[in-house]
């Protein structure tokens, strides 16, 4: 369903994105009106953002010429989006000033609020933004990042803007029900390991890590505290902590080290079956023509052996999604709580077709929705 985005753009160097917001929430479907700060009319056009959302963009000047628009815009618009948000902004936010159009609507507006920070890491992690944060989120807003990552005048730290896309696809997955997972300890591993044959090539899979990380995107915004561990890299919205892996032996070391307090483990990642018998050299083609493997272990047996976590997810990849004995037997062999059987065509899909199994039953069935719904489905089934 179509929703309508109010998106709100203020007096910082990363507003100069805001046209690539408005193309990536466009793309998911959403329509875009716009609000622009006077600070942020140094770094954007009002013109330009009318242009490219196909929407009347606001100013505080419209303020005074049209009765109640504040009142009226926050009526008509089902989520209200600051990006970026500035360390004046969300303070104004945090205690209900009131002193333009932009502020007057996010007082008015009685849907969900995202505020997606921007700023250098003195002024993100200083007490006084990190209190007014906390306040916005006691309120109910979304707050999305920042990230580490280059910053104005060639520093780097926190307080970076999380990029346009990834905005848009957490915007897309608010449309969906609230879930119940409030500050509960998750811990997702995403896409596929690569394991070294010889110091140039690897073995490896398909595995996108797209519905690992919408399974976290979507425990993040359900208010889940949520350990993310993927071969990919992961933009950390807000994340508890976000690791980057590559072969199956760091996957297995990451989530030791992060299993502590877990209560609910989604096994995403693809781990590689087999590992290669690695050689020193590189392999010549002259002198060997077959690459030698062995069984790799199976991490996820071994975690939920090791930890017992409450609830458990596994997923199994298999050429007939009607086969219901493969999974049960994975379900027990691994001791999960629940299968994902998923399609082989599913895998780097945007359209997923798959199956979710519990001890006793197939417990749901989907065929061809989005990454998104996917993930939804399935926290909606385990939560």
């Amino acid at each position: 369903m179509t929703k309508n985005v109010l998106f709100c753009i203020t007096g910082s160097i990363a507003a100069i994105k805001a046209p690539f917001i408005i193309r990536a929430l466009k793309d998911q479907g959403f329509l875009v009106t716009c609000i622009v700060t006077e600070a942020a009319k140094k770094f954007i056009t009002p013109f330009s953002l009318t242009l490219l959302s196909d929407n009347t963009c606001y100013e505080d000047l419209d303020f005074w010429s049209e009765n109640n628009l504040h009142i009226n815009l926050a009526r008509t618009h089902d989520i209200l989006l600051i990006a970026p948000a500035t360390a004046n902004t969300i303070a104004k936010c945090a205690t209900g000033i009131a002193n333009n159009l932009m502020l007057n609507c996010f007082v008015a507006f009685e849907g969900k609020k995202v505020i997606v920070p921007a700023m250098h890491a003195e002024m993100i992690n200083s007490k006084i933004v990190q209190n007014n944060i906390e306040k916005c989120k006691n309120m109910g807003c979304l707050i999305l990042g920042p990230t580490y990552g280059n910053l104005l005048s060639e520093d780097k730290g926190e307080g970076r803007m999380i990029e346009p896309e990834e905005i848009a696809r957490c915007i897309t997955s608010l449309q969906f029900n609230k879930l119940n997972l409030r500050d509960k300890p998750i811990l997702i591993t995403a896409g596929g390991t690569t394991e070294d044959i010889d110091p140039v090539r690897t073995l490896s899979n398909r595995s996108s890590g797209k519905l690992g990380e919408s399974l976290a995107r979507l425990a993040y915004i359900n208010d889940a505290k949520v350990i993310v561990i993927s071969s990919h890299l992961i933009e950390n919205i807000g994340y508890q902590k976000v690791v980057k892996i590559s072969n199956s032996n760091e996957l297995k070391q990451s989530m030791d080290d992060s299993m502590g307090s877990i209560e609910t483990l989604i096994m995403a990642a693809a781990v590689s079956d087999y590992l290669p018998i690695y050689q020193n050299q590189k392999i010549r083609r002259e002198k060997q023509t077959e690459i030698l493997v062995e069984k790799n272990e199976d991490v996820l047996s071994y975690i939920t052996k090791t930890y017992e976590p409450k609830i458990t997810v596994g997923f199994c990849l298999q050429d007939d999604i009607n086969d219901s004995k493969t999974p049960f037997e994975k379900l027990h062999q691994k001791k999960c709580n629940y299968i994902i059987a998923n399609d082989s065509s599913n895998i780097a899909n945007d359209k997923r077709s798959y199956k979710i199994y519990n001890a006793n039953s197939c417990i749901d069935s989907f065929k061809d929705v989005s990454v998104h719904e996917a993930a939804y489905n399935i926290l909606k089934n385990i939560s």
